[in-house]
C-alpha cells in the first residue's frame, strides 16, 4: 500500500479566479506590446499567463474583449497614479493640484506609452489589426480631472464653464503629448517638461488663474 500524501494545510491547489485573471491582462499587455493586436494570438497569452485556453474563456468572450479590459485597467490605474498626485496636496490649494495633474498626467504617459500607442491603434504595429474596438463609453481618468475643475471655490465670475473648460483642456494636454510620444529623439524629458509648462500656462489663462 503506497502511502498518502500529505497536503499542505491552508494552501490552495490553484490561484483564485482574480489572480488568474490579472494573469492573463498582465501577459496580454506584453504580447501586444511585442507583437500588436493583429499578430498576436490568444494562445500566446494563455502560454505567458501559464494557464490554459479554457481559463481565458471563462474570463473573455474573444480579443476584443480582452482589449475593452485591457483599456479600462489601464485608465483605472493612471486615475488611481493622478489621485495620488493630487491628494498630496492639500484641499484648499486648487492651483497646485490642478497643477499637479497635468505635469503627472504629461510624465505617466511618456512611461506607458508603447501601451498606450497598442491599447489606443496609436502604432503601425497594428495596421492590419482587424480587431475593432469602440471607444470607451466611460473614462475614469477624464472623470476625475472633471471633478477637480469643477472644485474650485474662488473661481471668478469670468471664468469658463468648468465641464467644457475641463474638456477642452483634457483633449489639449491629450492632443500634445499624443505628438510628443512620437518624437524620435533622446531628449524626451526636455521635452515633456516644455509642454507641461505650456499646458499649465495654458490651463492658467483659460481657467483665469491669477499668477
Amino acid at each position: 500500500m503506497s502511502p498518502r500524501r500529505r497536503s499542505t494545510p491552508g494552501r490552495p491547489r490553484t490561484k483564485p479566479a482574480e489572480e488568474r485573471y490579472a494573469d492573463l491582462l498582465d501577459a496580454a499587455e506584453q504580447v501586444f506590446v511585442e507583437r500588436g493586436i493583429h499578430a498576436a494570438r490568444i494562445d500566446e497569452v494563455t502560454e505567458r499567463a501559464g494557464v490554459a485556453i479554457g481559463t481565458f474563456y471563462l474570463h473573455f468572450g474573444s480579443k476584443q474583449d480582452l482589449m475593452l479590459a485591457l483599456r479600462t485597467r489601464f485608465n483605472d490605474r493612471l486615475a488611481r497614479r493622478q489621485d495620488a498626485a493630487v491628494g498630496a496636496l492639500p484641499e484648499d490649494d486648487w492651483v497646485g493640484r490642478l497643477d499637479a495633474w497635468l505635469s503627472d498626467a504629461v510624465r505617466a504617459y511618456v512611461v506607458h506609452a508603447e501601451l498606450h500607442d497598442v491599447l489606443y491603434d496609436h502604432t503601425p504595429i497594428n495596421a492590419n489589426s482587424t480587431v475593432q474596438v469602440a471607444l470607451d463609453a466611460e473614462n475614469p481618468h477624464l472623470d476625475a480631472f472633471r471633478q477637480l475643475i469643477a472644485e474650485r471655490r474662488d473661481a471668478p465670475k469670468d471664468a469658463p464653464d468648468p465641464a467644457m473648460a475641463a474638456n477642452l483642456i483634457y483633449s489639449a494636454w491629450y492632443g500634445a503629448t499624443h505628438m510628443l510620444l512620437h518624437h524620435q529623439t533622446d531628449e524626451i524629458d526636455q521635452l515633456a517638461d516644455n509642454l507641461i509648462a505650456s499646458i499649465t500656462d495654458l490651463a492658467h489663462r483659460y481657467l483665469r488663474v491669477e499668477p
